[in-house]
């Protein structure tokens, strides 16, 4: 990629690329680079972090911005990438909260009943398989 195609402009960083045959100017907001990579690490990026943060992951840009040309005009020259339009890796939208809402481990433990002993002890298979002795071989 050539370096005057990917350039910062006030918050947004801009990238001329050919998208579906077509000449497009992608625009990603800073809000955006913040969403994706945690708004305390994004605060203190500068406009060279982030042009280097889209050339980084430009495949990434690249199907956002197909995501919003399908979504909406499959003509568009610009295309405009805003809060929640890159997917993260890990699945969510964006790092709204600190912790995960569930607080303990939610699977039943299969516990013996009271006054009997654990079902599997030691471990399985502990002797022969077989019970009966194998066909001799002529």
């Amino acid at each position: 990629m050539e370096n005057d195609s990917i350039r910062s402009v006030g918050s947004d960083t801009l990238v001329d690329i050919w998208i579906n045959g077509k000449m497009r100017a992608l625009s990603v907001s800073q809000e955006a680079i913040g969403a994706f990579l945690g708004f305390d690490n994004a605060a203190g990026m500068s406009d060279q972090d982030r042009c280097e943060f889209v050339r980084t992951n430009l495949p990434l840009v690249v199907a956002a911005a197909k995501q919003r040309l399908s979504e909406s005009n499959r003509n568009a020259d610009d295309v405009a990438i805003a809060v929640g339009q890159l997917p993260r890796p890990d699945g969510r939208s964006g790092d709204r909260r600190k912790v995960d809402r569930r607080k303990d481990e939610r699977r039943k433990v299969n516990l013996a009943k009271p006054g009997q002993a654990e079902r599997r002890k030691g471990e399985r298979r502990t002797g022969e398989r077989r019970t009966r002795a194998p066909k001799p071989k002529n």
